[in-house]
This record gives structure tokens, sequence and C-alpha cells, in this order.
């Protein structure tokens, strides 16, 4: 395992107020979000759920696990590296909150000290009345990093490439359903 310490990274979440998945955002804070549809009826829903909470969606993206638990679970952190090109910067987040409803299976979580963003994220698989299942991501965020914040407008444009990877993430579970 990797020490989180010796990565830069605190105890402490970055956001001061209420984190969830519909929490209002704190002040300054900007508000992504991003939907897919991935499939319809049980065996997507399920499948796709059951790849959320093996954080599935980070790992399907690129991102390099440095210390991962096996699954979600609240109060869990989880440490990765995020390729961005030639960049890999380390970032760390704690889980929050699990839902795993007949609707909706996913999570939220939220940076620790030492991410190069400040805010929570949460990534929920939801199965519509229609059948129709979707993941839906929400980003909470602000630059926190020197550099995230010198990046200015490239910041939001690197999420916006991040995401559009998060919502395809799932698709080689999803094949298999």
């Amino acid at each position: 395992m990797t020490s989180y310490a010796a990565r830069g990274f605190g105890e402490a979440l970055t956001v001061d107020g209420p984190i969830g998945f519909d929490a209002p955002p704190p002040h300054r804070f900007r508000v992504t979000r991003r939907s897919r549809v991935i499939g319809r009826g049980d065996a997507v829903f399920r499948t796709a759920g059951d790849a959320v909470l093996r954080f599935e969606v980070h790992r399907g993206s690129g991102f390099v696990p440095l210390d991962v638990p096996a699954r979600v679970a609240p109060g869990v952190s989880s440490m990765w590296a995020v390729t961005l090109g030639p960049l890999r910067p380390a970032v760390a987040c704690r889980v929050i909150d699990v839902v795993d409803s007949p609707a909706e299976i996913g999570f939220v979580h939220a940076a620790l000290v030492g991410h190069p963003q400040r805010g929570f994220e949460s990534y929920v698989v939801r199965r519509h009345p229609d059948g129709t299942v979707t993941l839906d991501i929400r980003v909470v965020w602000r630059p926190a990093a020197w550099w995230m914040r010198a990046a200015g407008p490239l910041g939001a444009l690197a999420l916006s490439l991040i995401l559009r990877r998060n919502l395809r993430a799932l698709d080689p579970a999803v094949a298999r359903a």
C-alpha cells in the first residue's frame, strides 16, 4: 500500500459543508454533469452497478490504481494516478455515501486535501421506468493545485476529457451482460 501522507494527501476533505448525491455546491464551486445511456434491462443495470461499486469507471478510464480497495464502502479512501498525456497526477478521495436501490446503484466521494481539485463526485447507474439504463456523473469542483488554477479553462477541458472516458468505461462490462 502507498502512504497517503507520503504522496502529500491529508485526511481532511476539501469541502466544508454538505457532500452528497444532490448536495448544493459550495460558494464558487462549479457543477459539471454528464450522462449516457449504457443499455436496457435488469442485467445491464445490475452488471453496470456492480462495476461502479468496484471502481470500474476509474479503472476503465485509464486511471492507475495506487491504493484502491476492492469495493466501494462509506469511509474507504482510494488513491489513483490520472493519465493526462505525459502527466500522471495522483488523486485521493474518500467515499461519503453509497446507494444500492432497485432504481439506482452508485456512490459519492470527496477529494482529500492534496487533490488537484477541491470538491466531490458521484457515479450513479440509474434504471429508468422505460428500462433504459444510464450512467450519470456529477462533479462539484474548483481548482485546488496551483497548476490547476494556472491552467484556467484548460482545467475544465481536462475534466471534460476525463468525463468522456468515464462515460465509456463500463462498455466492456455491459457488453458481457
